[in-house]
């Protein structure tokens, strides 16, 4: 089937008009960084920073402009900030159903665009189902997350910003959920006569498009269970399958710790706050899930739309990862002196100590002894050998140490 009598790169560019003066042109910017690690040129479009935290507000204003009614939609979390917002700008009212999961962040921002949030189902399709009922109980527009031309027209204007840049690139990496992105923007940039590849994103968990390109037909998940919670959508659309089917290369996946990863060097090297399927095209290319050695790729960071808590854990586990933080758990006697002596050989190294915990009443522990489980800054392994041979010399039964990695024999 020929989709070009649905939406065709012409619909993209009256999009970009639709939306000028409502949304940024978001900067397309070489990382340095990002560059080293996979060496080869990469540059970020930075989505993260478009209103409302990532590039939906571009689909859903592009909808709401076009039929200007009052809408309900369904999301967990960034289409129903773009939708919020975008009723918002045209003054429409806007009623958003979004699963009991949905990171609190994305809750209260939805509500603070103006929006009516309900709060309902596991998933994204539970939320879907229940919203379009009440769309046909109340006579309301539902808005769609992927799968409307409209909403992948809007999606398509990044295709329209990164255009000139694109076209001597070998890669362009988007991410994937629904597939509406990934549909407008690979549909405009081969309009226009781009040769290299498009590759999809999606996390190994939620892994609906790859699976449906296999088979050659939209498949839908059983379930999807991933921290990348923009993409976590269990089918594409007839429309979008079809779409991406005809215009991009491949799709590959990755995991939840080369998300994560990804996320990591984005905030500690470039300062560029990435969710988590924001940062699953950076992942493919740190993993070398696509091999970018010696290329110029162009990765699109989707949104910055991140649960704190979330962030906080991510940071945390990548620290220990990279042995910039450790934990280490030793048995000593308990009696006075004994833990002071043990902190007193942390601080001769310069070691900080970021948690204490002491345990006496367990299985695990013998009588007249302590539990301590401490967790630790420190660079390199040196200060962390010269601590086990110290703890050795004072009869500290070391039990465990975690978080970096060829550690010391115990």
């Amino acid at each position: 089937m020929d989709y070009s009598d649905i939406i065709n790169s012409k619909n993209i560019e009256e999009a970009y008009g639709n939306l000028k003066g409502i949304i940024k042109d978001t900067p397309l910017e070489k990382s340095r960084s990002v560059s080293e690690k996979v060496g080869g040129e990469v540059f970020l479009k930075l989505e993260n920073l478009q209103r409302g935290g990532s590039f939906k507000i571009r689909g859903a204003y592009n909808f709401l402009y076009n039929i200007k009614k009052d809408v309900i939609a369904a999301s967990a979390g960034n289409h129903s900030q773009g939708v919020a917002l975008a009723a918002r700008l045209l003054g429409l009212h806007a009623t958003i159903v979004m699963p009991e999961f949905a990171p609190p962040v994305k809750v209260e921002a939805t509500r603070n665009y103006g929006a009516d949030v309900i709060l309902f189902g596991k998933t994204f399709d539970e939320a879907t189902e229940f919203a379009k009922d009440m769309a046909r109980h109340h006579g309301l527009v539902f808005a769609h997350a992927f799968d409307n031309p409209f909403v992948i027209a809007g999606q398509g204007t990044i295709g329209v910003e990164i255009l000139e840049e694109a076209m001597d690139s070998d890669f362009v990496l988007i991410p994937v959920g629904g597939g509406g992105l990934i549909s407008g923007i690979s549909l405009y940039l081969r309009e226009k006569g781009y040769k290299g590849k498009i590759i999809g994103v999606e996390s190994e968990k939620a892994a609906s498009m790859k699976l449906s390109f296999q088979n050659g037909f939209p498949v839908k998940l059983e379930s999807v269970s991933t921290i990348a919670d923009g993409i976590a959508i269990k089918s594409p659309s007839e429309l979008t399958f079809n779409l991406a089917r005809k215009y991009i290369d491949d799709v590959v996946t990755v995991s939840d710790n080369e998300i994560s990863e990804a996320m990591f060097i984005l905030l500690e090297r470039g300062k560029i706050v990435a969710e988590p399927a924001g940062a699953a095209s950076v992942a493919a290319l740190l993993s070398g899930k696509v091999d970018g050695r010696g290329k110029k790729s162009i990765a699109l960071i989707s949104g910055g739309n991140v649960d704190l808590t979330l962030l906080t854990q991510i940071i945390e586990y990548n620290l220990l990862k990279i042995g910039r933080e450790f934990t280490i758990k030793f048995v000593l006697d308990n009696r006075p002196g004994e833990l002071k002596k043990a902190v007193e050989t942390i601080a001769s190294l310069k070691l900080s100590i970021e948690e204490l915990n002491t345990e006496l009443f367990s299985y695990e522990v013998p009588v007249g002894r302590q539990m301590v489980t401490m967790r630790l800054k420190v660079y390199g392994n040196e200060a962390l050998s010269n601590l086990v041979e110290k703890f050795k010399k004072y009869g500290f039964d070391i039990i465990d140490i975690k978080g970096i990695e060829n550690i010391p024999q115990m």
